[in-house]
Order: C-alpha cells, then structure tokens, then sequence
C-alpha cells in the first residue's frame, strides 16, 4: 500500500485547497493462497462495496489505480461506484499500457504521472472548464493527450500519509476502517518484518526511472510513454521526507528503498549517512552490473540488512533473450561478496514460465543457484507476464503465444495453470530442503517422471492449492512474492 505517486498526488491537491480522501484495498488473502487461475478475479463483499459507495458518494471525482491483473476489480469498482455526477478515473499501469481498453469503462484515464495532470484536471473542472488538452489526461471520447513528466522530482511535496481521510480494508475485521491517529495508521499501513527483529518498514523513491532495458519489463515502455531519463531527488529532500516520517510515525526503524537500482546513483554514501544518523537499517535493490565491494561496503556500515537483486536466469540464451548479459555480468562478483557477509539477507528474483525456456535452461540457473547461493538467499519466484509494447510481448504475438486475457495474468507462480518440476525445485530452495537433496530431485530419473503434462497441468497445481491452505495460516509467506 506504498502508492508514492498517488500520495504525492493527494498532498498537492490539499495544498491548492482540494479535499482528498484515499482508500486502500489490500488483495484479499483468499485471492492468493486457494485459488488455481492464473487469473485475477476479486471479490469483495458487497456490505465493503456499499461503504465504498457510502465513503465516496459526494466525490466529483473517484480515482483507482490499476496493475494489469486487477483490471476486472477495476471494472466491479467501477460500476457500483459510478453516478451522472462524478468522473470515474483510472491511473497506473493498466491504463498507460491498454489505454484503449481501458477507456471502455473508465470515463477518463491519467496515462503516465499524475501529479500536475490531476492538479490541472481538478483546477479545470472546479471552474466548469472543458478537461480535453490537459497533458496526461484522456478523456472518454477525446484525442490521446500529449506525454508530460515531472522533470525536477524534488520539487514534489512529501507523501500524504493523513491520517485524516484515509481508510484501509481490514479483512480481519471484515470492514473499512477510518484511520483516526497516526498510531492506527502505522498499525494497518507498514509492513512489519518479525524474521529480521521488529522492523517496521517506510518506502521510499529517491529516483524514478530504471537504467537498463529488460525485455519483458514495463519500464521499457514507460521510457517511451513517461520519461527516458533518469531523475533522482536530491540528498536534501531525501533528509527532509526521512525525518519528517520519522516525526511522524516514531515507530519506524527501517527503510525501504524503492529505486530499481540505488547503487546506480553518484551519492549513495550521502543518503546512507542519513539512515546512519537516525538509527535507521534499510534494503535497497541492486544490480550486478552496478556493483562494487566499495559502495556495499559502505552501505552494510550504514545499516544495509537486505538486498534484492534480478538475476532471473543464469542459462546464456534465456540472459540474452531478456538483454540481461551486461545487467548480470558482475552476478559471480556480487554472489561472492555476499558469501563474505553472512549477516547479510539476500533476495534473488528468478522468472519462470517462460515459454521459449528450455528445462535445460531452467536446471542450468538451478545448478547456479545451489553452487552459488548464499545461505541466507530467498528466492524471488515469479512467473513471465508478457506488457504490452515489450519486446517480449511483441514476439509472443508474433508466434500467437499470448492467452485471449493474457493482460490479467498474474505473476505469481503458484496460480499459474502449468506449475513445472523444475519450479517446484525451487520451491525446495526456499523451503530449505538440503541442497544436495534438491540436487538429486533433479536427476533425470525425477524429471523424466515429474516434468510431463499429467504433473505439470493437473497434479502439480492441485497439490499446491492443498499445500497452501494447510499452510495459509502457519506459514501464509511462502508462497508470495518476499518485498523486504
């Protein structure tokens, strides 16, 4: 429930004399843990809907913020919550993607960043002025606007974390709860950490922006539809947002920094000396190609206590399919350093289901994976979702590879229709099964039985569905995605 964009958006409303309200509507865990669709298909119940309504009934305008998979929850919202006298608006990633899709529900969309486009769209609309031309902003009906970024991030106000008028869903509780104190808000908003000590989590982006051009990643096309720079904020800002969320919510003790590659960045020392100065640990994530014992030197002195990396397949053709040789060519480096610092936790990301990959090509970032990895390595596992515009998406067309609602796919390997051997493989490594039994799980004689269809497409994933609700209240963790 970071949302950086969406609250920096909400506070320059406030500060030009707009009231805002922002409700949060974390993913039911029902959705993740029992179900074996790879597609997304949420429902909530419907008193939580009526409240919604209720909560929103006298918006001018309902903004809902879309990843891909959730596009059929944004059509449910969309409706209940939709009267002649507002205007139902949809951000993120979905629509700046599927714009065109997008537009035959929503009546406007906000494609790319929203901070001046919702400020100008808000302006006009208060003084009765027509709303087509507005940088950002298509209208139901209009001309797809012209593409707007904020060049100077540092000129953003600090995020709007209320706590007035903003509302969570507790699933728990089975209702909307109204966020009265800062003390409440940190309860239901920050994630706390208890396998690393009592860590209470704020996220942070001190650069927006991804230096490299993955293949299958949506940053490729927001390059193309946002901004193909980098555009970081300055150490100051990034001083000034630290200590006011520390003002704020004392309980936090770590930070989460969201970049896609911190490292990257000229003055890391400088910001880690702020964490340092608060007693506060952090996590960032990095890639190999950015690399040097140097800057993690530093960091781990400063209060580094986890670090995420991509590595997601260590087989040449699957690295050069995704253009990630020179993004990983450091990997033995970076892997070395952290075999030297045990302390450290280490989250390594990995894709599966990728319809070109070979099981040769799977077992080969296996190997390295058991060869390598350090002991306190968690692997990220996730399954290929195919962007539109990517070039991974364009030569899955090209070879009539894409599903008919491939958009609502999600990325999580356990609700996927196809669950391989050779994931579950994987699965052993975070489970911690001892390597050299993982090693003899993939020998020939296992996956000559296990990798075939019968396993693959209807045993397998119905094994996992047990397993999960057997687990879903001791153990809920291990089958998502770990964001430290």
């Amino acid at each position: 429930m970071t949302n950086i964009g969406l609250r920096s958006i909400s506070t320059l409303l406030r500060n030009a004399g707009y009231r805002t309200q922002m409700i949060f509507l974390p993913v039911p865990s029902s959705e993740s843990p029992l179900k074996i669709s790879p597609y997304s298909d949420i429902d909530y119940p419907e008193h939580i809907i009526r409240h919604l309504v209720d909560i929103t009934k006298d918006s001018h305008i309902i903004g809902i913020t879309l990843m891909d998979n959730y596009f059929q929850c944004g059509i449910k919202l969309t409706r209940a919550l939709k009267k002649k006298s507002n205007l139902v608006l949809w951000g993120g990633v979905f629509p700046t993607l599927e714009p065109e899709l997008a537009l035959q529900y929503a009546d406007a969309l906000c494609i790319g960043e929203g901070e001046d486009a919702m400020l100008e769209l808000v302006r006009k609309m208060d003084a009765g002025q027509t709303l087509n031309s507005i940088p950002n902003i298509w209208i139901k009906g209009g001309q797809r606007p012209e593409s707007k970024y904020v060049t100077d991030v540092s000129t953003l106000p600090l995020p709007d974390y209320g706590p007035e008028g903003h509302f969570v869903y507790s699933e728990k509780e089975q209702k909307i709860v109204s966020l009265e104190t800062c003390d409440e808000y940190a309860n239901y908003i920050f994630r706390k950490h208890k396998e690393v000590g009592l860590v209470t989590v704020y996220r942070i982006e001190t650069t927006r922006g991804c230096p490299h051009n993955c293949t299958y990643c949506a940053n490729n096309i927001f390059k193309k539809i946002i901004s193909p720079k980098l555009r970081s904020k300055t150490v100051d800002q990034i001083k000034r947002e630290i200590r006011w969320v520390k003002d704020k919510f004392p309980s936090i003790n770590s930070i989460g920094i969201e970049d896609d590659c911190f490292i990257y960045r000229k003055d890391i020392k400088e910001i880690a000396k702020i964490f340092k100065d608060l007693g506060l640990s952090f996590k960032c994530l990095i890639t190999p190609l950015n690399f040097s014992e140097e800057k993690l030197d530093y960091l781990i002195n400063s209060g580094l206590f986890i670090c995420q990396v991509g590595l997601q397949s260590k087989a040449f053709r699957i690295e050069e399919m995704y253009n990630r040789l020179e993004v990983n060519k450091n990997f033995d480096r970076l892997i070395e350093y952290f075999n030297k610092h045990p302390e450290l936790s280490l989250l390594v990301d990995i894709l599966v289901n990728n319809p070109w990959e070979k099981t040769k090509d799977t077992l080969f970032t296996l190997n390295y994976v058991l060869d390598h990895m350090p002991l306190k390595t968690f692997l990220g596992i996730n399954s290929l979702v195919f962007y539109r515009g990517t070039k991974l998406y364009e030569k899955a067309k090209h070879e009539d590879l894409l599903e008919p609602n491939h958009y609502l796919k999600t990325w999580r390997w356990h609700r996927q229709k196809t669950i391989y051997y050779s994931t579950l493989l994987f699965v052993m490594f975070n489970l911690r099964v001892p390597r050299p039994l993982i090693r003899f799980f993939a020998t020939k004689p296992f996956l000559f039985l296990f990798e075939n269809a019968l396993f693959t497409r209807y045993i397998f994933p119905q094994i996992v569905t047990i397993v999960k609700y057997i687990l879903r209240f001791t153990t809920p963790n291990i089958f998502k995605k770990t964001t430290l």
